[in-house]
């Protein structure tokens, strides 16, 4: 019986797939029944053979010959096919005698059943030819015939010589050493490539969760993520012990309803109660928790993609259409765009389309080809495309969230900004001023809107709008800030009918009425804009707006609220301050560094266009040539109205923001100098400005003036103290 047989691209490359389910050999393709299906598919192929990969799938698992050991095989399948096509026994001419005896040899040589065993081939002709040579032959045919046959024989002989395989045997390889099978457990759907491409370097590894990751620089252009996770060094045992509870999963369980926040935890104790009952539970503890994890990775999970889910150095994933064509790929936060080693096939998709309709409750078909969603517990945005919508099927994109929000440290860590611009940033919001955040998408808005939120003191009530939930809002609820947070509609949903949300505009109004505080909305995107101006305008949301838009400077934003948003373009008036954040590229590399462009004061003596009437007034720009910021403070009036409602004295806002500076950046180099990150985050961020809130306090109430040298020298104690406390 022939195992079927099917080829199938995935990313540029022929693989050649064969169902062994049936097959007692389950793709070892040294064997010779094997062998012969394998050649007689290449040969069957037509034209010129163009096999990049094998690929045997049995029950337990998937056998499969990389692109090198793959051309050791089409080789031998390229020679027979030329030479039955050119009928090269028909070349052994007629004299006295037949010659049926040696064009039969020629035609058994070249049949599959003998030549699925090159060596063996390569052999008998060998042999033939040494009786000939050594004069052992008895025929009697003419010299011309002889050596006509000869030759013939020669050419198949040097043909197989120069053959990988046979060339190998001659230096005494064996066939198990020259084909090199890769193994990969079958329940393992999606394709996980392991050959490294030429001139690859590793030059960064580190683990995630369970799996190894290695970073190749390829050539010195592009970057590859490559994945080894631990499903690849199971035991045979284990590997068959997973695929049993998987077929018994599907006969006991197929029915069963399962809320699919509770599927992952469902599965973990099913494959537990499951194991022990197959008497399995003598493994280790630890050995049969890892086995749940796996189990349930690939059941109620989604399969190899939840190792970039729990990467920390990811922010985006990309999946593309055509499915299997092109590798998924990442943003990463060390290295920039990379590809993976990990390929996406249609049942791949579809079983994760599945799982995201069930989780989100809402269709995504043909009628619903877009999908926006969100994974909760994983803190992912799902953003989902299928056909009519696209050509080439179902292509997703997911961005990740990080669980406790950005600070202005940390980004000064990572070269966004400098100790000033952040001190600069924190001032004006704890001023009170509003600001709207513009870049292209990822270039850091909610990011940088999330650290912009732990500078407002937390007195001060925060209404939070966004259709998706990416601002940490559960982690700055922990730690003490007053935030109600309200969902929006999505854009997706908005001409949808049965959509349950409130649509922006409705959002921002009810907003409105729950009193006096601070309005942070996600993403200015459509009608929501002419409420959100009004707001600022009339101060009816309280002391503080701050929001993010798509531009790229504060003109931009300006004409795309004004003509594409058809907000007043004096409404523009209420804005204070817009940062405008960009992307630097370090000539061709991959890598792409966040950065802010420029901190624009919005001025309101102005009446038609901004730009042209002095309206834009940058407070700080960052020079691309020199590569530094440049500040421009001395006559701000965003700066003087800080100063008035804080009631400082003139100038002493210098002061207060030239000690912002020394903190930030004290705390910048004492974490990287102790290697101590962790206290660039927001809760140790927290303590430092409550300890610097107290100091200030401190001294307003007892000696009427601040003196801010004393106050750094004070907070430099503390820290000192609160450094080795960690």
């Amino acid at each position: 019986m022939e195992c079927r047989h099917v080829m199938n691209s995935v990313g540029g490359m022929e693989i050649l797939c064969f169902d062994c389910l049936g097959c007692e050999n389950q793709g070892i393709i040294v064997n010779k029944k094997c062998l012969a299906q394998v050649l007689n598919a290449i040969v069957g192929i037509g034209g010129k053979v163009g096999v990049d990969e094998l690929q045997f799938r049995g029950r337990e698992y998937v056998i499969c010959y990389d692109k090198k050991d793959t051309e050791k095989l089409v080789e031998i399948a390229q020679i027979r096919k030329d030479m039955c096509e050119e009928r090269v026994w028909e070349q052994a001419r007629d004299c006295s005698r037949s010659h049926k005896d040696r064009r039969m040899f020629i035609k058994n040589i070249l049949r599959v059943e003998v030549f699925c065993d090159p060596l063996k081939a390569h052999g008998m002709v060998c042999a033939v030819l040494n009786q000939y040579e050594r004069g052992y032959s008895k025929s009697r045919c003419m010299p011309e015939c002889r050596r006509n046959y000869i030759r013939i024989l020669g050419n198949i002989k040097d043909n197989l010589r120069e053959t990988k395989l046979v060339d190998g045997h001659c230096k005494g390889q064996s066939m198990f050493d020259m084909l090199k099978q890769r193994k990969q457990p079958s329940f393992i759907t999606s394709q996980l490539r392991h050959n490294l491409p030429k001139n690859s370097r590793l030059v960064s590894s580190y683990r995630t969760v369970d799996s190894g990751i290695g970073i190749y620089d390829i050539s010195g252009v592009d970057k590859l993520y490559f994945i080894d996770p631990p499903e690849l060094s199971l035991s045979n045992k284990e590997v068959c012990m997973l695929v049993k509870l998987k077929e018994e999963v599907i006969k006991k369980h197929i029915m069963e309803v399962i809320q699919p926040s509770e599927a992952r935890e469902y599965f973990k104790r099913l494959s537990l109660d499951l194991m022990k009952e197959n008497g399995t539970m003598q493994l280790p503890k630890r050995k049969l928790e890892k086995l749940s994890d796996i189990f349930a990775r690939y059941t109620a999970g989604f399969g190899l993609l939840e190792v970039l889910f729990n990467d920390k150095h990811i922010y985006d994933i990309y999946v593309d259409s055509p499915a299997g064509t092109t590798p998924v790929y990442v943003e990463h936060s060390i290295f920039g765009l990379c590809n993976t080693n990990l390929y996406l096939g249609e049942d791949d998709l579809e079983r994760i389309s599945s799982k995201f309709r069930s989780i989100g409750g809402r269709p995504f078909d043909e009628a619903n080809p877009i999908m926006d969603m969100q994974l909760k517990d994983l803190g992912i945005r799902v953003a989902g495309i299928r056909e009519p919508a696209t050509f080439d099927g179902i292509a997703y994109s997911f961005r990740k969230r990080k669980e406790t929000p950005w600070t202005l440290a940390k980004f000064v860590d990572e070269g966004m900004m400098s100790p000033k611009s952040a001190a600069l940033l924190g001032m004006i919001v704890n001023g009170q001023r509003s600001i709207l955040v513009t870049g292209a998408r990822g270039s850091g808005k909610t990011s940088l809107l999330s650290a912009l939120i732990t500078q407002i003191r937390q007195n001060n009530r925060i209404v939070l709008m966004e259709d998706t939930s990416e601002i940490p809002s559960k982690n700055l609820r922990e730690l003490g800030w007053r935030i109600e947070h309200l969902r929006n509609r999505s854009v997706v949903s908005r001409n949808r009918e049965g959509s349950y949300e409130l649509s922006p505009e409705e959002n921002l109004r009810a907003a409105l009425r729950l009193g006096e505080g601070v309005l942070i909305l996600g993403e200015v995107r459509g009608p929501e804009a002419r409420a959100l101006f009004e707001a600022m305008r009339v101060g009816a949301a309280g002391s503080t707006v701050l929001g993010t838009i798509h531009g790229s400077s504060p003109h931009d934003t300006w004409d795309r609220i004004t003509n594409d948003l058809n907000v007043p373009a004096t409404s523009f008036k209420a804005v204070d301050v817009v940062v405008s954040l960009g992307y630097l590229e370090d000539h061709e590399l991959t890598t792409r560094k966040r950065y802010i462009s420029a901190i624009t004061e919005v001025r309101k003596n102005w009446k038609t266009n901004p730009a042209d009437e002095g309206g834009f007034v940058d407070m700080m720009i960052y020079d691309n040539i020199e590569k530094k910021e440049f500040f421009n403070l001395e006559n701000s009036e965003v700066m003087g109205d800080i100063a008035i409602r804080k009631m400082m004295y003139q100038g002493e806002w210098k002061n207060d923001l030239d000690l912002r500076r020394r903190i930030i950046k004290t705390l910048v180099e004492i974490a990287r100098k102790k290697d101590l990150k962790e206290l660039l985050e927001v809760h140790h961020i927290l303590n430092s400005e409550r300890e610097y809130v107290r100091l200030i306090n401190q001294q307003s109430l007892n000696q009427g003036s601040i003196d801010y040298s004393r106050i750094y020298r004070e907070w430099r104690r503390w820290l000192k103290k609160y450094v080795i406390n960690m």
